[in-house]
């Protein structure tokens, strides 16, 4: 799509989904026989390991009961988000000179604005999580069934501090059973599963966002939460028939990790693209010489 332009309805469409969805089932056995070339067991095992790293950090900075030790002084919790919340820690430490924006908007931005949002998440995910039932979640037939729609509205995020993909972060980063991580490997993944088709959208492929007068496109970080989460759980599902294929079987309380590690190695197969896309050819140029 277009930056500045809307999501094109078509996306919504059954029939849609269902082009896109057999796009990448016939393109997902490619892709699995080269991820398939690791010792799975072994490197599944390493994702998880890195994951729970990070999982008791999520775990208090979403506590609802710290939270509230917060309201008294909203501003003590933006200080307490950049030291502790692992992704945003990240993203203000990062040297890479895309995250100059980002260092500025959470400069800018109120600490009430960001424990709001956070606040919001860690509600949702406490609801959500709550009754979540394993194989009505496999199930699903429709976007719609996931209930993931309402992570759209503005309260579940802050202009310029948590977009979609921070949002996403936090709940995969408690909640590897129930979200999957709309990281920016996952999205290009997306795009490069489903052959970087348009399927007749005017605006070019749903998962890019494209900046024509830059020359330059990105992932599409404003992907709307239940459409990534539908598609990501359809991949699931061929990742996991596909390594049950291998005797490797893919546990539940994992779901969403495999699938990241699954994610990463197709976005890694087309670092090379990726890198062409996001970069204009006016910075390209600006490095030769």
């Amino acid at each position: 799509m277009i930056r500045g332009n809307e999501l094109e309805p078509q996306v919504y469409e059954p029939e849609h989904v269902q082009q896109v969805l057999a796009e990448i089932g016939a393109n997902f056995p490619r892709y699995f026989q080269g991820f398939a070339q690791q010792p799975l067991k072994s490197m599944f095992q390493e994702h998880i390991r890195e994951y729970e790293k990070e999982l008791e950090k999520y775990r208090e900075y979403l506590s609802l009961e710290a939270l509230d030790e917060f309201e008294s002084d909203p501003n003590a919790f933006k200080s307490h988000t950049r030291k502790q919340c692992p992704i945003i820690h990240r993203c203000l430490m990062s040297q890479d000179d895309v995250m100059k924006g980002y260092k500025i908007s959470f400069g800018n931005t109120k600490g009430r604005e960001v424990l709001d949002a956070a606040r919001a998440i860690a509600e949702f995910g406490r609801a959500y999580v709550k009754d979540f039932n394993d194989e009505k979640h496999e199930q699903a037939s429709t976007y719609n069934d996931l209930g993931l729609e309402i992570l759209n509205e503005s309260r579940y995020g802050c202009p310029g501090v948590i977009g979609y993909g921070i949002q996403s972060s936090l709940l995969y980063g408690l909640y590897s059973r129930q979200f999957a991580h709309r990281s920016q490997n996952a999205v290009w993944s997306l795009y490069f599963l489903s052959r970087r088709k348009d399927f007749g959208l005017v605006d070019g492929s749903e998962f890019l966002m494209a900046e024509p007068e830059q020359g330059r496109c990105e992932q599409n970080y404003f992907y709307p939460a239940e459409l990534f989460g539908f598609y990501a759980l359809k991949i699931f599902l061929m990742l996991k028939s596909a390594c049950a294929g291998m005797d490797v079987p893919l546990y539940h309380h994992y779901r969403y990790i495999y699938l990241s590690a699954f994610c990463d190695y197709v976005a890694e197969t087309h670092r090379e693209d990726i890198n062409t896309y996001k970069w204009s050819s006016e910075h390209v140029e600006s490095h030769w010489f």
